[in-house]
C-alpha cells in the first residue's frame, strides 16, 4: 500500500525587514514551497521569491480566516507551506497559534536574524545578561511590566519589544515611577536594517514624552549588571564553594 504523502510546512524567519539579511536557506525554502502564508511585512523581505506562488495574504481582519486557508490547501495538494516571519519565528511571531494551525503537519522551523538581536548589537550588551520582553503579543501587560521590573532588579538589561498600548516613552515613565534610576542609558530603534532606520540613544527621563513608531525596540541598559572584574569574582566564589565538596566525595 503506498504510504500517504506527509504534510509539511516550514516557518521561515526572514530577518528585521532588509531583504539582505534573509538568509540564503530560507530564500531556498520560499522558492521551494508553493503555498505561501504571511502578512504583507513578511513577504516585503522576499518578495523575489513569492512570485507566481499561491498566497494567502494576512491582515488585521483575516489573519485567521487566511491561515484556516492555507492550511486546507496544503491539507488538499499536499504541497509544501512556508510561512515567512519578519525576525525570527520563536519570537513575538505568533508561534503558539501557528503550531494549533498546523495540527496533523510535520513543521519546521527555520530561524532569522531578528530585531532584538541588530539592538542589543548597537548597544553592545550581551544577550545572555539580557531579558527579552514582548509586549506585541498576547498576555497580560501588566504581569509583563511586573517581570520586566523584577529583571531590571536582578541586573539584567532589558529587550522590550513596543505595542500600540505601551511605547518607548510610557514605558520610561512606569520604570522612572518604580524606582529605575532617572539617568539609565537607553537606545530606541525603529524600521531597523531598513533605509528609514532610525536609532535614538538617550537615557529614561529623556524618552519619557517622546514618540516612537509601535515597531520600536527598546535596550535600557542597567547600571547593574556585572562588570567582567564581577563576572570572575563571582566565578572564582563558586569554584571555591565547589572546591570542598569535591574533597569530600574524594575521600
Amino acid at each position: 500500500m503506498p504510504t500517504r504523502n506527509k504534510l509539511k510546512a516550514v516557518l521561515v524567519g526572514v530577518g528585521p525587514g532588509a531583504s539582505t539579511l534573509v538568509t540564503p536557506e530560507a530564500r531556498e525554502i520560499i522558492s521551494r514551497a508553493e503555498i505561501i502564508l504571511g502578512w504583507d511585512m513578511n513577504l516585503l523581505p522576499v518578495r523575489d521569491c513569492v512570485a507566481g506562488k499561491k498566497i494567502f495574504l494576512q491582515d488585521v481582519r483575516n489573519y485567521v480566516q487566511a491561515t484556516r486557508a492555507a492550511v486546507r490547501e496544503a491539507k488538499r495538494t499536499c504541497k509544501l507551506l512556508a510561512v515567512p516571519r519578519v525576525g525570527d519565528p520563536c519570537l513575538s511571531s505568533g508561534l503558539k497559534g501557528l503550531i494549533r494551525a498546523l495540527a496533523g503537519f510535520e513543521v519546521q522551523i527555520h530561524p532569522g536574524i531578528s530585531s532584538v538581536q541588530l539592538a542589543a548589537a548597537y548597544a553592545c550588551i550581551n544577550l545572555d545578561e539580557s531579558a527579552i520582553i514582548s509586549f506585541h503579543d498576547l498576555g497580560d501587560p501588566e504581569e509583563k511590566k511586573q517581570y520586566m521590573l523584577e529583571c531590571f532588579r536582578k541586573g539584567r538589561h532589558l529587550i522590550t519589544l513596543a505595542s500600540p498600548d505601551l511605547r518607548p516613552g510610557p514605558m520610561a515613565k512606569w520604570l522612572i515611577q518604580q524606582g529605575a534610576p532617572r539617568n539609565t542609558d537607553v537606545l530606541v530603534g525603529s524600521a531597523l536594517s531598513l533605509p528609514e532606520q532610525n536609532i535614538t540613544r538617550s537615557n529614561l527621563s529623556r524618552l519619557v514624552g517622546r514618540e516612537f513608531p509601535w515597531l520600536s525596540v527598546t535596550v535600557v541598559i542597567n547600571p547593574g549588571a556585572p562588570s567582567l572584574d564581577e563576572d570572575h569574582q563571582l566565578w572564582r566564589q563558586w569554584r571555591n564553594r565547589k572546591k570542598p565538596n569535591q574533597s569530600r566525595r574524594r575521600k
